[in-house]
C-alpha cells in the first residue's frame, strides 16, 4: 500500500490511498468463499457449488465486499502511515476501481488543529480549608446511634415516633381523591422530614384512629388553599425510636476503646472527607483556570463523541431511555467541551513536561487504598479483565498526576470554609407522604 497527503488545512487533511493486486487478492478470496458459504444454487448443496460458478454468478456482490473490507483496512493503515492525528474520519472520495488492477482512493479525515499551551504555571485558585467542630462530631455521633436504635410499639403518637399509616389525599372539602390513596407508608414523625402542621395533627392518635389533616405546604407560607394539601390519615401502627446511650459501651460495639476514642475517630474521618473534598474542589478550579488562561480548541467531532458518551452513561445509570436526546445532548455539551479542551490540555503538558507514569505511581496508588480500606497493601491488586480497563486505569492515574503537577505550581490562597447543614429536599420529604 502507498499513502501521501495531497491535501491539508487547520482542521481536515486529504490522504491518497493506492492497494496493489497482490495486497487486494485476500480480500476477494475471503468474500468469494463467504459467498459459496451460504449459496444455494440448483444441482449443488449449499456451500458445495463449484467457485467458478459462484464467481460468476455473485462477481459485483463478491467485488463490493472485497472493496469495502479494503477501504476499511487500508484507510486506517494509511492514518498510522502519514502519522495523521485523526480526530474523525469524514468520507472516502473518488474510489477508482477496474478488474484486475489496484484500487486508489482518498480519505478525507479530519485532524487536531495545532494549538498552543502556554499559561499553566503560576495559576491563581482558592483551596477550602474546613475545620472540623464539636458540633459535627455529635452530630456525627447522633447519626451514628439513629443508625443502632431500636423501636418499640407504644400506644399513641408522640413527636418523633415512626407512625406506619395509610393516607388518603382529598380535595379542598374534604371529599378522597380518586388513585390518590397510599397504604403502609411508614413516617418518621420529626421536621427534617415532615412539617410541624403534619406531626401535631397526629400527636395523641392511637392505632386504627383516622385523622384529617391540613397540611401547609413544605417552603409555602401564604394561607392560599393551594398551598395546603389535605390528606386522612389513618394509624395502623406507632413505634417508639430507642437511641443507645452515648458511652463507652456504645463507642466498644463500633470498635473503639472508648467515647473519646470513638470521637477521635469520627474527628480524623471527617478530616479526611473535608481534605479529600477541598481537594477535589481545586482540582476542578485548576482545570477551569488552565482552560480560562489558555486558548484551546474544541474540535466538534471530539465535543459530539465525549457528549454521547455522557447521554449513554446517564440512561445507563438511570435507565430512563424516553427522555428526548435534544434536551440531554444541550444538557451535557457544555461540560463535553470542558472534557475535550481539558484533555488538549494534558496532551500537552504530557509532552512538554516530559510526564510518564513510574512503579512509583502505581506503588503510591495501592498505599493509598490499602490505607483507605484498612488492608494490608499486598490486598491491594491491579488486575484488569481487559486491556481497555488497563488503558482507563492507566489514563485517570497520569490525569491525577497532572492535576498533582499543577498543584504544586500554581498560586493557591487557602480560604476558610464553613459547614452548610445539608437540608433534606422537598422532595424527599414529600415522598415519605405520597
Amino acid at each position: 500500500m502507498q499513502a501521501q497527503v495531497i491535501s491539508t488545512d487547520d482542521t481536515k487533511r486529504t490522504l491518497r490511498v493506492e492497494v496493489s493486486t497482490d495486497e487486494m487478492k485476500p480480500f476477494f478470496e475471503e468474500a468469494l468463499e463467504m459467498f459459496r458459504e451460504e449459496a444455494q444454487l440448483e444441482g449443488f448443496r449449499k456451500g458445495r457449488a463449484p467457485r467458478h460458478l459462484i464467481q460468476a454468478r455473485f462477481e459485483a456482490e463478491i467485488e463490493s465486499e472485497a472493496l469495502q473490507a479494503i477501504i476499511e483496512e487500508y484507510y486506517r493503515q494509511a492514518i498510522r502511515d502519514t502519522g495523521t492525528r485523526a480526530i474523525e474520519v469524514g468520507q472516502i472520495e473518488n474510489l477508482q476501481y477496474k478488474r484486475g488492477e489496484p484500487v486508489a482512493f482518498d480519505v478525507v479525515v479530519e485532524i487536531l488543529p495545532e494549538y498552543t499551551l502556554d499559561q499553566y504555571k503560576g495559576l491563581k485558585v482558592q483551596k477550602e480549608v474546613h475545620r472540623v467542630t464539636d458540633g459535627e462530631i455529635e452530630t456525627t455521633l447522633l447519626q451514628l446511634r439513629q443508625n443502632a436504635a431500636t423501636a418499640r410499639e407504644v400506644e399513641t403518637v408522640a413527636a418523633g415516633n415512626e407512625v406506619t399509616c395509610d393516607i388518603q389525599v382529598l380535595d379542598p372539602t374534604d371529599v378522597p381523591i380518586i388513585g390518590k390513596r397510599y397504604t403502609d407508608r411508614k413516617i418518621p414523625l420529626t421536621t427534617r422530614f415532615v412539617g410541624q402542621d403534619f406531626i401535631d395533627g397526629l400527636v395523641g392518635a392511637a392505632a386504627g384512629d383516622t385523622r384529617t389533616l391540613h397540611v401547609q405546604n413544605i417552603g409555602k407560607q401564604s394561607e392560599d388553599e393551594e398551598d395546603i394539601k389535605h390528606f386522612a390519615v389513618t394509624v395502623r401502627k406507632i413505634e417508639e425510636i430507642v437511641l443507645p446511650e452515648a458511652d463507652d459501651e456504645f463507642a466498644k460495639d463500633l470498635g473503639a476503646g472508648s467515647l473519646e476514642e470513638l470521637k477521635g475517630k469520627i474527628r480524623n474521618d471527617l478530616e479526611h472527607r473535608w481534605a479529600h473534598e477541598a481537594e477535589h474542589k481545586l482540582h476542578d478550579r485548576l482545570v477551569d483556570a488552565l482552560i480560562q488562561h489558555n486558548d484551546l480548541p474544541a474540535p466538534e467531532a471530539l465535543v459530539r463523541a465525549s457528549t454521547q458518551r455522557m447521554i449513554r452513561l446517564f440512561q445507563a445509570r438511570t435507565k430512563m431511555e424516553n427522555v428526548d436526546e435534544s434536551y440531554l445532548t444541550e444538557t451535557f455539551r457544555p461540560r463535553a467541551i470542558r472534557d475535550v479542551k481539558w484533555s488538549l490540555a494534558r496532551r500537552k503538558i504530557q509532552e512538554q513536561e516530559q510526564l510518564r507514569l513510574t512503579d512509583e505511581d502505581f506503588t503510591a496508588y495501592r498505599e493509598h487504598m490499602a490505607l483507605h480500606n484498612h488492608v494490608s497493601v499486598d490486598k491491594i491488586q491491579l488486575d484488569f479483565k481487559s486491556d481497555t480497563e488497563k488503558e482507563n486505569f492507566e489514563d485517570y492515574l497520569l490525569e491525577q498526576k497532572m492535576l498533582k503537577f499543577l498543584e504544586q505550581h500554581a498560586v493557591v490562597e487557602e480560604v476558610e470554609e464553613a459547614l452548610e447543614p445539608e437540608p433534606v429536599p422537598e422532595e424527599a420529604r414529600t415522598s415519605l407522604i405520597i
